[in-house]
C-alpha cells in the first residue's frame, strides 16, 4: 500500500469478520516534502517450531525467602504421533510434589501433555502455608514456556490441583487472564471467605496475603469441583480450620459462588444431585454457565477409590 501527501494517519486494522474491524495499530505522519510515499508493511508471526519433550521446565525468581531460586515443573509428553496435545497441568497437596502427582495419573490422560509443579517446601502459598513465593507468577512462566512449543496446544491448557494445590487453582482461576487456561478443576477444597464476600471476588497481590484486590472472575470453559463428605481434613461443610487460619464455605455454596461469578443469577441447586458413573458421585451442574460441583458420598480428603471415576468424569467434560 502506498499513499501520497502529507500529514497522513494511517489506521491498520485486523478482523475475522470483515463487517467489523478492530484497530491494531494507528500512526500519524507527516512531511514536509511535495511528494511522500508511504507504506505499511506487516510480516507474518513466526508459528512455534520447537518441540516439546519430556523435561523439566524452569523458572528462577527471588523472594524474602531465597534469592535466583530455580522452581521446576516436571514434563511428560505422550508417546503419540499428534501434531499437538492439550496440556494439563498438576498442583500437589502440601508435602507433596510434581513427580508424585504425575506418578499418581500415571496411566490417566494419556493423551495429555502433563505437568507436574513443585511448590516451594512443598507448599504453594495460600495464607498462611510456610511457602511466601509467588507461584502466580511461577504458573504464569511455565504457561508462557509451554505456548512457545509447536506441539502444545496453547488454547487447551487445564489445571488440576487437590487440597493445598486446589487452593492454587482458585486463585489461578481468579488471578490468571482468560486466555492463560482454559479449565480449572479442584479436588478436596472450595472457596475461602477472603476470596468471596460482599458478593465479589478478592485476591491478594503479592507479597502481600491480606486479601484487598477486587476481581472479576474471568471466563473459563469449565470450573469443575470434586469434594467428599467424609473429609475431616478441609470438610464439605466448610468453616473456620483453626490449623490454617481460614474460613471455607460449604463445598455447594462454593460452587454456586462461581457459578454467580459466571454469570448466573437464579437460586442455588439444592437437593441430591444427578446421578453419575458413580451412584457414590452426585453431579451439581450449571451448565450454561460451565461450572460443576461433585459430591463424592464418604469420600475422605484424598477421595480414596473414586480417582478413575473422577479422571472419566473430567474427560467427559474436557475433551
Amino acid at each position: 500500500m502506498s499513499l501520497l501527501g502529507n500529514d497522513f494517519t494511517i489506521t491498520i486494522e485486523s478482523s475475522n469478520d470483515l463487517n467489523e474491524w478492530n484497530s491494531i495499530h494507528t500512526a500519524t505522519v507527516t512531511s514536509e516534502a511535495e511528494n511522500t510515499f508511504y507504506r505499511a508493511v506487516i510480516d507474518p508471526v513466526n508459528a512455534p517450531t520447537l518441540i516439546l519433550e519430556n523435561t523439566i521446565l524452569t523458572v528462577t525468581q527471588t523472594w524474602s525467602q531465597e534469592t535466583n531460586y530455580s522452581r521446576t515443573a516436571h514434563v511428560q509428553v505422550p508417546a503419540t504421533n499428534a501434531e499437538s496435545h492439550p496440556v494439563i497441568i498438576f498442583f500437589h497437596g502440601a508435602s507433596g510434589n510434581g513427580i508424585n502427582m504425575l506418578n499418581q495419573y500415571g496411566n490417566t490422560f494419556t493423551n495429555y501433555i502433563k505437568i507436574g509443579m513443585d511448590g516451594y517446601d512443598n507448599k504453594w502459598n495460600i495464607k498462611t502455608e510456610s511457602s511466601e513465593a509467588n507461584d502466580i507468577d511461577f504458573l504464569s512462566s511455565v504457561i508462557s514456556q509451554l505456548k512457545s512449543y509447536a506441539n502444545v496446544d496453547a488454547d487447551n491448557i487445564s489445571l488440576i490441583g487437590t487440597s493445598n494445590g486446589a487452593a492454587l487453582v482458585l486463585k489461578a482461576l481468579l488471578e490468571l487472564p482468560e486466555n492463560s487456561f482454559k479449565n480449572g478443576i479442584f479436588m478436596a477444597g472450595q472457596l475461602i471467605s477472603d476470596q468471596y464476600r460482599e458478593n465479589k471476588f478478592w485476591y491478594n497481590e503479592f507479597p502481600s496475603r491480606v486479601y484487598t484486590n477486587e476481581v472479576l472472575l474471568p471466563a473459563r470453559n469449565k470450573i469443575i469441583s470434586f469434594h467428599g463428605t467424609d473429609d475431616t481434613s478441609i470438610p464439605y461443610d466448610g468453616g473456620y480450620i483453626n490449623w490454617l487460619n481460614r474460613t471455607f464455605y460449604d463445598a455447594q455454596e462454593s460452587n454456586y459462588f462461581l457459578a454467580k461469578g459466571r454469570g448466573f443469577t437464579g437460586s442455588a441447586i439444592s437437593g441430591n444431585g444427578i446421578d453419575t458413573i458413580n451412584p457414590s458421585i452426585k453431579e451439581y451442574g450449571y451448565a450454561d454457565y460451565g461450572v460443576y460441583h461433585y459430591k463424592v458420598i464418604n469420600g475422605n480428603h484424598g477421595l480414596t477409590g473414586f480417582k478413575n471415576d473422577i479422571v472419566s468424569i473430567i474427560l467427559s467434560h474436557i475433551e
